[in-house]
């Protein structure tokens, strides 16, 4: 997620580099497709959410996890959640109806109040670290972000490692879709990368002239050893050289979080429940060469 590497940079006194975006953008879009050609990919990876088939660590089973590589207690960017389990919390930020999955954003219930770190809001995060991860390919959700100053959703990659390294600001990572509620016709991509030694980040900035959080969209990514490219109901909005750390397997994580440095804090106008629905996550491997 973008701030949260913003403020990892920042605190390890790392540089993030915009200067050159629109310039590298532009080159890199000269060579990639402008659409997505369904008939070069073979899928390698679906969730159609029928059902939520959640990680048990006493068993060694399931699909997706409920935290990140890090304990739960650990807060980042200074966001205002607390990502809960169903089985550890009695409560759950999940459902599923129909095949939509509902990532449920809420003020923290006062059974609760003594187990979340004293965070206000409670949410939920769900990552396929330990069921599915991938090099190269095509990467995309289909979701409805919500709307609200204060909310963030967000569909990204991040590398598959047997132990994470020492450090959370080691990358690379790739922001498939960030949404700040308040923004209702913008979304955000990202590339993170260590590449040359500090950090840097490439962000891009996406004004599609609708109300994103009023249907569902299709957010994608397409990354090959020579660009990552990003695409808005199949239509390239972006593309950057590929860095030269992009070179392991990468897991998806969904998540919506609440507050923090880059959206900052819900105003009275932000309606809780907030929801943030995905009817499918896919992947699949390039046939086409």
């Amino acid at each position: 997620m973008l701030d949260m590497k913003k403020s990892i940079a920042i605190a390890l006194g790392f540089t993030v580099l915009a200067g050159t975006v629109g310039l590298m953008q532009a080159q890199a879009q000269n060579s990639v497709p402008k659409t997505i050609n369904e008939s070069c990919w073979l899928e390698s990876f679906s969730e159609d959410f029928n059902s939520l088939d959640l990680w048990d660590a006493q068993t060694g089973k399931g699909q997706w996890k409920t935290s990140y590589i890090w304990d739960r207690q650990t807060i980042i960017n200074n966001e205002e959640q607390f990502y809960i389990d169903p089985k550890e919390h009695g409560i759950s930020p999940f459902s599923v109806s129909d095949g939509i999955l509902t990532i449920t954003a809420d003020k923290t219930p006062k059974a609760l109040k003594d187990r979340v770190s004293g965070q206000p809001y409670v949410s939920g995060v769900l990552t396929s670290e330990n069921g599915f991860s991938q090099q190269y390919g095509r990467f995309e959700a289909y979701a409805k972000v919500p709307a609200g100053r204060g909310l963030w959703s967000a569909f990204w990659l991040l590398p598959s490692f047997d132990q994470w390294p020492q450090g959370v600001a080691v990358l690379p990572e790739i922001d498939v879709m960030e949404s700040l509620g308040h923004e209702t016709q913008t979304y955000h991509t990202t590339l993170h990368t260590n590449q040359n030694g500090p950090l840097e980040s490439h962000p891009y900035s996406h004004n599609v002239r609708k109300t994103i959080s009023e249907a569902f969209h299709l957010y994608s990514v397409v990354w090959n050893p020579e660009t990552v490219n990003w695409y808005f109901d199949k239509r390239l909005v972006a593309s950057h050289k590929t860095p030269k750390d992009f070179t392991k397997p990468v897991h998806f994580l969904l998540n919506l979080a609440v507050g923090g440095n880059w959206p900052g804090s819900p105003d009275a106008q932000t309606v809780f429940p907030a929801k943030f629905s995905v009817d499918y996550v896919r992947a699949y491997t390039n046939q086409c060469g």
